[in-house]
């Protein structure tokens, strides 16, 4: 295989633009040497490649590409040098918590009440230990990034002297550049892993025992950090091509249903269009279970992408091995399901398939009592394909989610913590889908084939429900969530005697006042109370749980800054500011969603009859509606986990202090280093030790 070939095959695509530009040097090379007549002694251009020097000049001589080696070799030997300090600095961090770890100052009081101290003080210990193992790969990955570089200066030099009948390439270049790049110091990467391994050993999980970091996390129960060495992950990058395919074949099937829904059906004279949407709310239920775990995944994937530590943030156990990946096959399959499913029941219903079985007891000739077989087999197997066990995501893990929605419901008995309370707020956006909730029993234990009065109530009122359960049963379904966050406020407030839990209180009894007019008959007053829940619900967002002001996202700010390959700004660490992760556009983008489908979550509490009479229209719009405020809380729950990291805005954590992170440069750090205890919060003896956002293997300033 020729060189360059196998250089991309070793290639990191993160740092793809950091490696000696090989290819280009070698064409650049082989252009010289067919001109036989270059001046080997002219020439003053010189510049990095892409530059003006390569772009096929006549001034362009051999004295130029020899300048351009020695640049791009000095730079790679400084993204090596800048990389090793960062590595450094990441293990003075760990060094410094292992030794408080072992001091026990980090439990002196659990920043989780209600999880046991010696719990607690094991996730903070396995949290070390898994980050000892990113920096592990991440010494690693940069190994073997001065290895190919070391590697590609020697055979384009050795190339140039072969062309260009020199000996000056080997003998006097590549000798005087590898001691100024100190590329063939590996000595460097063995004192790291040394450290590493000592770091590793003083865990109490894995002491007195001589083993790698590696070994260390497999001990621990925590996995394997990744493979090093290959150019793409081969599984990540096949569920990558997997998912894309789905998600194409996804929405071809849509169309093809949308499609066989206006296609004029068999025998007009019985078709019903009640008849058919009665059984709509099972298969909406089914729907917006699986929109929440294609935005699981999506709020997960986003996460890891863009540096934002969702795991260590809700204190998800480090042993959980639960990926975006894992959410993504779930719902794809389940998607298909339900796609096959809701596509049978279409076709039989308007051709008449199968034949109809006690049609005299039901609504027409048409009606029959296998038409509830579709939305019932839909449900369990949903039911089953969400409790089905899973080598990834044990029973224990989703038995923690069982226990954060009770403490939740009696939040003012237990501590919030940020996990609870993420899950108290997402619990505020099903409130249509646990409505579907009563209309999809209402219809699975009524009489089958569906009889003339249930159809008359589903045109009346969008479901076969009672007017008991309309009056009583929904309204207190949807303003349930409202009360259980409004208790978390309570007890929030109890605990850090802080006023903004006060107003954040105000706000979700604004949302509980929304329900309760909306069984009203009075438009004004709907209409006003929705009013201010909606201005009021928009701002806390952006200004409180997001962290946006004008600094942030205003045009000209001195906190914008553009990589250097040209992409979208970011908020940097410049004048005081807090470091973001997402580019201005962004924000300002999710701002406007937000407040967009903040507007539109009103009909979502409101009874379709006062939108229209039309069953088609209200179907329609009850469906989109429910997928819209669950894709808005998807987006907020990014931003909401993104700023709590970066400032612990809510007190949820005590911080000690946060180490610098791998991916910023010595020379960009804030000069004022973080020196002692920080505890943000107001409440008095609260202290905890918080890892780094996350310990990157990453290290270039442009992938910031």
């Amino acid at each position: 295989m020729k060189f360059g070939k196998q250089l991309e095959e070793y290639e990191l695509p993160e740092w793809k633009g950091y490696y000696l530009p090989y290819k280009l040097l070698k064409r650049k090379l082989e252009d010289l040497s067919a001109r036989t007549d270059t001046p080997r002694s002219q020439g003053s251009h010189s510049g990095r490649v892409g530059g003006s020097a390569l772009e096929g000049e006549e001034a362009y001589t051999e004295a130029d590409w020899l300048r351009t080696v020695e640049e791009e070799a000095m730079r790679i030997g400084d993204f090596v040098d800048r990389g090793i300090h960062g590595l450094e600095q990441q293990l003075k961090d760990l060094e410094k918590m292992i030794e408080g770890l072992q001091s026990g100052r980090h439990i002196e009081e659990s920043i989780d009440e209600n999880a046991p101290t010696d719990e607690e003080a094991s996730f903070l210990e396995l949290r070390v230990l898994q980050a000892v193992g990113r920096v592990s790969e991440g010494v690693q990955r940069l190994r073997l990034f001065a290895e190919l570089n070391h590697a590609a200066l020697y055979k384009i030099l050795k190339k140039h002297d072969k062309q260009l009948v020199s000996k000056e390439g080997l003998s006097e270049a590549f000798p005087r550049l590898v001691k100024a790049t100190r590329l063939n110091e590996t000595g460097r990467f063995d004192a790291l892993d040394r450290d590493l391994k000592k770091l590793s050993s003083a865990s109490s999980k894995t002491e007195d025992i001589d083993a790698s970091p590696e070994v260390a996390r497999l001990i621990a129960g925590l996995g394997r950090t990744g493979v090093v060495g290959l150019t793409v992950q081969p599984a990540s990058h096949r569920s990558e091509l997997v998912l894309s395919f789905f998600l194409g074949s996804s929405v071809a099937l849509f169309l093809a249903i949308g499609v066989l829904l206006c296609l004029p059906e068999k025998s007009p004279k019985t078709f019903s269009e009640a008849y058919f949407l009665t059984p709509i709310p099972v298969f909406r239920v089914v729907f917006s279970f699986l929109l929440i775990l294609w935005c699981m995944g999506a709020v997960a994937k986003i996460c890891d992408q863009s540096d934002v530590n969702h795991m260590f943030i809700l204190n998800v156990d480090p042993r959980c091995r639960v990926t975006p990946e894992f959410f993504f096959a779930r719902a794809a399959t389940l998607t298909t399901l339900w796609i096959l499913i809701f596509g049978m029941y279409v076709v039989d219903y308007k051709w008449k398939i199968l034949p109809t079985v006690w049609a005299r007891e039901g609504y027409n000739k048409r009606a029959s009592f296998h038409f509830v077989l579709y939305p019932v087999l839909l449900l369990l197997l949903t039911i089953v394909g969400s409790l089905a066990p899973s080598t990834i995501c044990r029973q224990r893990y989703k038995l923690a989610v069982l226990r954060s929605v009770k403490r939740t419901a009696l939040a003012p008995l237990f501590a919030v913590d940020f996990a609870d309370n993420m899950v108290g707020d997402v619990m505020t956006s099903i409130a249509k889908p646990l409505e579907d909730v009563p209309a999809a029993v209402c219809y699975l234990l009524s009489h089958h084939p569906q009889e003339e009065e249930l159809v008359e109530r589903f045109v009346t009122s969008g479901d076969t429900c009672s007017d008991t359960t309309h009056r009583w049963v929904v309204p207190l379904l949807a303003g349930m969530p409202f009360f259980f966050r409004a208790g978390q406020c309570v007890r929030r407030y109890r605990d850090t005697k802080e006023c903004r839990h006060l107003w954040n209180l105000g706000k979700y009894l604004c949302s509980l006042l929304v329900v309760i007019v909306s069984r009203m008959d009075n438009t004004a007053m709907l209409v006003s109370v929705s009013t201010v829940a909606t201005v009021y619900a928009f701002l806390w967002d952006v200004g409180l749980d997001w962290g946006l002001g004008a600094r942030e996202l205003m045009p000209g700010n001195s906190a914008e800054a553009r990589n250097v390959d040209g992409e979208s700004p970011k908020l940097s660490q410049k004048n005081g500011l807090r470091q973001r992760h997402f580019p201005r556009k962004v924000y300002w983008l999710c701002s406007l969603v937000d407040l967009v489908a903040r507007s539109t979550w009103v009909f979502t509490l409101m009874p379709t009859s006062l939108v229209t009479g039309n069953i088609v229209i209200r179907v329609i719009l009850v469906s989109v509606m429910s997928s819209v405020e669950i894709v808005r809380r998807s987006m907020w729950a990014v931003l909401r986990i993104e700023y709590e990291q970066l400032s612990n805005a809510s007190g949820f954590r005590a911080l000690l202090w946060v180490p610098s992170k791998l991916n910023t440069a010595p020379e960009r750090r804030p000069s004022k280093a973080i020196a002692g205890p920080i505890c943000p919060s107001k409440r008095p003896g609260r202290r905890g030790c918080c890892l780094p956002s996350r310990y990157n293997p990453t290290i270039p300033d442009a992938l910031v």
